[in-house]
């Protein structure tokens, strides 16, 4: 969903980037039990570039603080309606 906002500018998006992981899930479960997993599919954006690991950026970056956790408080949201009231 991030990659269609993102490329016809449906949004203002805010808070952290995306994990930037897509894909189907490869598994080799291993003899002693462990099971290792990888990405077995190359997601690109709609542009071609790069999806893994880069994933979207916010067009305004926030990053939640213990200290507002402690304060009960939404920094993202605060974020949000900063900029709604500014429109």
């Amino acid at each position: 969903m991030m990659d269609i906002i993102d490329r016809y500018n449906l949004a203002t998006t805010v808070g952290e980037s995306t994990a930037g992981c897509n894909g189907n899930v490869n598994y080799i479960y291993l003899p002693c039990g462990y099971q290792v997993k990888w990405t077995g599919m190359k997601v690109l954006k709609h542009d071609g570039s790069q999806l893994y690991l880069k994933g979207f950026r916010p067009d305004y970056p926030v990053n939640r603080t213990i200290q507002a956790v402690r304060e009960g408080r939404d920094e993202y949201l605060e974020k949000a309606l900063e900029i709604a009231r500014q429109k």
